[in-house]
């Protein structure tokens, strides 16, 4: 997920940049075209409705002369029209689109989550998708049993409370075939490098699978434990020890227990990193000074190009951090949001922090 939303934020860089948004207010869409929902499969799509809708209450907001102001090339009355051609156009695949354009220019991201219908008008508006895709998780479920194995895809998107399980074939595993016939030291010794080599190639499937999907974030291995120790202790050293759990999760769970238990665990992991990051900012300040605290702080930090990551708690309830964010965006920085726990004590700070390059002391 990392690398989707960094793709996201060089584009919007880019087209901030080009359109001057300083100058030039942007319209920010947000439409929710979820195919999962019944209401968005009628006629009249509920997506559209809500489309309307928002488009009228920005108006009124707004007040039509100032969202006429600019020129007559691009009129306010024509917006609504504008974003269903483009959405008819760019037939979007995500469950969400976020559009942003200054009535001329595009730039549209395909979303995997969903999300409400909003428009904002004025400064770009990044931190509902910078949010919904922080909380957006996505684990691997791994279940052995003497005879074969399951792998299962669980998405959590923590917004929505909303958890999908996919289940891709693994194939199958058998760790001591021959059944019940005699037992000799040799059959022993060919049965224990039968199941060592399950076990190694198990292992490389797992490697492999992780290489080619970077936006698996945890691991959860469950099943006949001896076998899951195993293979987990097989895999590369940095997958074992950063992404993979070896829970007593049942070879016959549902989904929706094996999801339940994704969540719990994705869960606490993310308190874990929060609370420890937290604790690091405030650990940085007092130590070496490489790390700022509160508004001022972090704004100065981003004027003179010292910060290398943003870190933010949620849920934000104010607009203060929209040009913080922005200005985040052109300078590159990564950002991090809090929760929970963590979030809390970050507020105690005002809400905002960011990492620095090197010491402002």
């Amino acid at each position: 997920m990392k690398k989707r939303i960094q793709a996201i934020l060089d584009s919007l860089r880019t087209f901030i940049v080009e359109h001057k948004y300083e100058d030039t207010p942007i319209l920010t869409a947000y439409v929710g075209i979820d195919s999962m929902d019944q209401d968005n499969r009628r006629d009249r799509p509920a997506w559209l409705i809500e489309l309307k809708n928002e488009a009228k209450r920005l108006e009124e907001q707004h007040g039509t002369e100032n969202l006429k102001r600019r020129d007559t090339r691009r009129k306010w009355e024509n917006t609504e029209e504008m974003i269903m051609a483009h959405l008819q156009d760019s037939k979007p695949q995500g469950r969400s689109i976020v559009i942003f354009t200054d009535h001329e220019d595009f730039l549209t991201v395909d979303l995997p989550i969903p999300m409400k219908t909003q428009l904002f008008y004025g400064v770009p508006q990044v931190k509902p998708f910078l949010f919904a895709l922080d909380s957006y998780k996505k684990c691997l479920v791994v279940l052995f049993s003497e005879q074969e194995g399951k792998l299962l895809e669980v998405f959590l998107t923590a917004p929505t409370g909303e958890a999908l399980v996919q289940t891709p074939s693994m194939g199958s595993i058998s760790l001591r075939p021959g059944g019940n016939k005699s037992r000799t030291q040799a059959s022993d010794r060919r049965d224990l490098d039968t199941e060592r080599r399950i076990v190694k190639e198990k292992a490389e499937e797992v490697n492999a699978y992780l290489l080619a999907d970077p936006e698996i974030q945890h691991v959860i291995f469950g099943g006949n434990l001896k076998l899951a120790h195993a293979v987990k202790n097989a895999l590369h050293p940095a997958v074992s020890e950063s992404l993979v759990t070896v829970e007593p999760i049942s070879y016959e769970a549902s989904n929706n227990q094996t999801a339940e238990i994704a969540k719990r665990i994705a869960d606490e992991k993310e308190l874990e990193h929060d609370l420890a990051l937290v604790n690091e900012l405030i650990s940085r300040r007092h130590a070496c000074g490489t790390a700022v605290l509160e508004t001022q702080g972090v704004l100065l930090a981003l004027e003179q190009g010292q910060a290398s990551k943003l870190v933010v708690s949620v849920p934000i309830d104010s607009d203060k951090f929209d040009q913080l964010l922005i200005k985040s965006i052109l300078n590159n920085c990564e950002i991090e949001f809090l929760h929970g726990e963590a979030a809390k004590k970050l507020n105690e700070f005002g809400g905002i922090a960011a990492v620095l390059y090197y010491s402002g002391k």
